[in-house]
């Protein structure tokens, strides 16, 4: 009884340094949880770009559309051929593609030197006749790259086309062999005639053959009609003709005589 009198009795300014010791440690307290909750604000949030910038181009893709922000997207090169265009850029590099009229297991080296074109040429003893009647020449052979209006590229043209109605006949430019007749995706139907030192290929045959395999020629005689090139069918109706001497193209028009 003695002691709860004594302790009721505590003088005010007790008491008082009691409470101010007791808001000193609320306050503490306070202002610690106030520090740990600025810290964890300061994490980077979905609408900071810098964020969106760490995530890769797949996952940041998805945030864009789900928040609007403007991520920019990165892809890897592809091989892929781009739109080319509706014309022909004049500072555009050619793109040069070899002609595919001539299958590579065909392609065997000639037993003579025919390295240069010259060669290749001066190996042709013979003047050649040309194809068609019309004699004109709708697109000359050339190895620079020359635009395609139906493939809308740039490509080698190892050829030269004569200009004919499709159904024409085409006569043979010079003697020889029929040595194969076969039929490709881009140049339509080949007739390919063995003349000994060289060799001529008819591109854009139609399908009613007037040879067969093996059968011989002579110079002038009707050996089939203008058919379709599907590689070249925004050019109108021609005829396709490559010369080979060896692996070495030679261009038509310098073989050809003029008398003829």
């Amino acid at each position: 009884m003695k002691r709860y009198k004594h302790a009721s009795n505590k003088k005010p300014t007790e008491r008082v340094s009691f409470y101010i010791a007791l808001s000193i440690c609320l306050m503490a307290v306070g202002f610690a949880a106030w520090s740990a909750y600025s810290t964890l604000s300061g994490t980077p949030q979905s609408s900071d770009n810098t964020y969106f910038s760490s995530l890769s181009t797949e996952n940041a893709a998805v945030a864009q559309e789900m928040t609007g922000v403007t991520v920019a997207e990165t892809f890897p090169p592809t091989e892929a051929v781009t739109q080319a265009p509706t014309q022909p850029e004049s500072d555009e590099q050619p793109r040069i593609i070899v002609s595919e009229t001539m299958p590579e297991e065909k392609r065997e080296a000639a037993n003579d030197d025919v390295s240069t074109p010259l060669k290749a040429v001066l190996k042709i003893s013979e003047n050649l006749v040309y194809p068609v009647k019309s004699r004109q020449v709708s697109k000359p052979y050339s190895e620079d790259g020359v635009y395609s209006k139906t493939l809308h590229d740039y490509r080698a043209h190892t050829g030269c086309d004569f200009t004919a109605e499709e159904g024409e006949n085409i006569y043979a430019m010079c003697a020889g062999t029929v040595k194969d007749i076969s039929v490709s995706e881009l140049y339509g139907v080949i007739l390919e005639v063995d003349c000994g030192d060289f060799t001529v290929y008819y591109c854009g045959l139609d399908t009613d053959f007037l040879v067969e395999r093996e059968q011989e020629i002579s110079t002038g005689d009707t050996i089939g009609t203008v058919g379709h090139i599907p590689c070249e069918s925004d050019d109108g109706a021609h005829v396709h003709i490559e010369i080979r001497v060896g692996d070495q193209l030679v261009d038509p028009l310098s073989v050809i005589g003029s008398d003829d």
